[in-house]
């Protein structure tokens, strides 16, 4: 596992928008997105200029020494009620291993300590294991379901809404800490 000191988030820059797109559209993340349609350059272009200049926005990047691996969006964010949504993915699959559970820790530190949200929130496609799992790892809750919400397939799929608090995340985010300084000392060792 890589070292998280390897790892920051940024806000997205203009020579990253078409690397994001790109992502956006690749086989391995569209699927498991809320629209599964491939996203055309001036929708994608709506979407940045939107998170641009939208306060409840807040769209960074994560770099893994210096190249772009990913990209986490927190939406809805509210600051009378300190709550907001998130959506993440990893773009480049030649990412190290744990580069998403890195770039979910460094995102939610920044979301809990630096914007001071109370709450945050996901949907994810029931279909969709892994993320599930992923959040469970990071110590979301599932709050609840809406019932054959999105049609995939020509069926109807189950979005799973989950969520983490803010004082769950202070005591989970040291454990997984300590997994990643952990698994690094592990490899020094080999």
């Amino acid at each position: 596992m890589a070292d998280i000191n390897d790892y920051k988030l940024e806000n997205l820059g203009q020579e990253h928008k078409s690397l994001v797109l790109e992502w956006r559209n690749a086989g391995h993340i569209r699927p498991f997105m809320n629209h599964a349609e491939p996203i055309p350059l001036d929708e994608h272009y709506r979407w940045l200029n939107s998170a641009e200049k939208d306060a409840s926005k807040l769209v960074k990047l994560c770099f893994y020494q210096e190249q772009p691996i990913g990209l986490v969006q927190f939406s809805q964010i509210n600051l009378t009620n300190q709550t907001c949504e998130w959506g993440l993915y990893i773009g480049d699959q030649a990412s190290p291993r744990g580069s998403g559970k890195i770039m979910g820790i460094l995102a939610l530190d920044l979301i809990f300590k630096e914007r001071q949200m109370r709450k945050v929130s996901a949907q994810i496609l029931d279909f969709n294991q892994k993320s599930l799992s992923y959040h469970r790892r990071l110590g979301f809750v599932e709050e609840g379901r809406l019932c054959k919400q999105i049609l995939r397939n020509q069926q109807y799929t189950d979005v799973v809404l989950m969520a983490i608090f803010r004082e769950q995340w202070e005591k989970h985010s040291e454990v997984l800490k300590e997994e990643v300084a952990g698994a690094n000392e592990g490899n020094h060792d080999r």
